[in-house]
């Protein structure tokens, strides 16, 4: 799996993604991290900031970074009291933190040895018993209700812009990898819109699959939730919500 490229993506990434959904989660997040008396955050895939910024404004101390130069810049214009980073996840190494969170499918985008690259790394930026939250796709939800059809998730206007992403997907059962396949338009008034075509593949797994991959690099489950902060549900949780705790 190649390294993905948010460069072209990035200037319009908080447009196409902002949704009550992310605002939801970061309640969730928060509570979580008050529940297990998280002090230190590494947001370790940080993108333009949703969490990091929102987490900072509640007290906590956060370092942040993120793969992408362009999306490090957009948060750092966005919000000037965190030294916004850019480094890859399976390298970062910015000290020994409470917590380290890699939010919205970030470790989808990684091969399956690069991952267990990225838990190492992840691991040495831990203090003993610090916490490893993250989700991804749900592998025994999408297995049974993946949309094989072309659909639309994004559809609004701002500003007088419209913005409409058309997603037409592919999903190897046997691989577990998705390939994402992703058309947006983006119109000012009535001139001619902009097309975006982006292509990307996504490793998925299963919640028992997470278990045994983070156990076997010195990690133990101490909880799955849906993203909503409900008890996981195998067959019905679209995302896998992991907290694993570092031995």
């Amino acid at each position: 799996m190649k390294d993905y490229d948010y460069s072209v993506q990035a200037k319009h990434y908080d447009v196409l993604e902002e949704n009550p959904s992310v605002e939801a989660f970061n309640k969730v997040l928060d509570k979580l991290l008050k529940k297990h008396k998280v002090k230190s955050v590494f947001d370790i895939t940080c993108g333009t900031g949703a969490q990091a910024i929102y987490l900072d404004k509640k007290g906590y101390n956060v370092t942040a970074s993120d793969f992408s130069k362009e999306m490090v810049a957009i948060a750092q214009k966005k919000y000037h009291k965190i030294k916004f980073k850019q480094a890859d996840m399976r390298s970062a190494n910015f000290g020994n933190f409470d917590a380290v969170i890699s939010i919205f499918n970030a470790i989808g985008h990684l091969s399956k040895s690069d991952f267990q690259k990225a838990i190492q790394n992840i691991s040495n930026n831990l203090k003993t018993g610090g916490l490893y939250i993250f989700d991804i796709f749900n592998y025994d939800f999408m297995k049974n209700n993946f949309i094989p059809y072309e659909f639309i998730d994004t559809c609004k206007e701002v500003d007088g812009i419209k913005y409409v992403r058309f997603n037409k997907n592919k999903f190897d059962k046997k691989k577990q990898l998705m390939t994402m396949n992703q058309r947006t338009y983006i119109q000012e008034g009535l001139d001619k819109p902009q097309i975006f075509t982006d292509s990307w593949d996504m490793q998925i797994y299963s919640s028992e699959q997470l278990k045994n991959i983070l156990e076997k690099n010195g990690f133990e489950i101490v909880e799955f939730l849906s993203m909503d902060g409900k008890k996981f549900d195998k067959e019905n949780s679209l995302f896998i919500l992991t907290i694993a705790k570092k031995k």
